[in-house]
C-alpha cells in the first residue's frame, strides 16, 4: 500500500450487486415483492395527487380536496422507505392503506374501487411480507 495520502483508494465498484448482500442469498422473487409494493405506492401516491391538484382548482370529485396532497406525500414517503426495505414502512402503508379505505367506506356507505383496492392490498401485503423475508435472509 501506498503511504501517500493522496492515492486513490484500491475498490473495484464493479463488485458491488445492487439489492442482494455479498453472497447473493436474497431471490429475486423477494426483491420482486417488494419493488411491486414501492411502484403501486407511487402509483397511489400519483393518482393522489393529481385529484388533490384537480380538487385545488375548485372541481371537488368524490370528497377530495387539495389536502390529499399531504396524502400523496405521505405515500411517496412510504414507496422511499420500501424501496430501501424498511419493515417499518412496509406495515405502516399497508395498515394505513386499510384504515384509509375502511374510513371511506364508513364515509360513503359503500365500496368504491374494489378492485383497484384489492390490488393495491396484496402489493401491499406481499410488500410487508417480502421486506420481513429480506431481513431474515440477512440475518441468516
Amino acid at each position: 500500500m501506498d503511504d501517500s495520502r493522496y492515492t486513490p483508494p484500491k475498490s473495484s465498484v464493479a463488485d458491488v450487486r445492487a439489492d442482494t448482500d455479498a453472497d447473493g442469498q436474497v431471490p429475486d422473487a423477494v426483491l420482486k415483492k417488494i419493488r411491486n409494493a414501492w411502484v403501486a405506492c407511487i402509483v397511489s401516491g400519483v393518482f393522489t395527487l393529481i385529484l388533490a391538484v384537480i380538487a385545488m382548482n375548485g372541481n371537488s370529485m368524490g370528497g377530495h380536496t387539495g389536502l390529499d396532497a399531504i396524502d400523496a406525500l405521505f405515500v411517496f414517503g412510504m414507496a422511499f422507505g420500501i424501496s430501501r426495505k424498511s419493515r417499518t414502512c412496509a406495515v405502516l402503508m399497508l395498515a394505513y392503506f386499510v384504515l384509509s379505505k375502511y374510513l371511506l367506506f364508513r364515509a360513503a356507505g359503500q365500496f368504491n374501487g374494489l378492485l383497484f383496492g384489492i390490488v393495491f392490498l396484496y402489493f401491499y401485503a406481499m410488500g410487508v411480507q417480502g421486506t420481513f423475508e429480506y431481513h431474515q435472509l440477512r440475518k441468516g
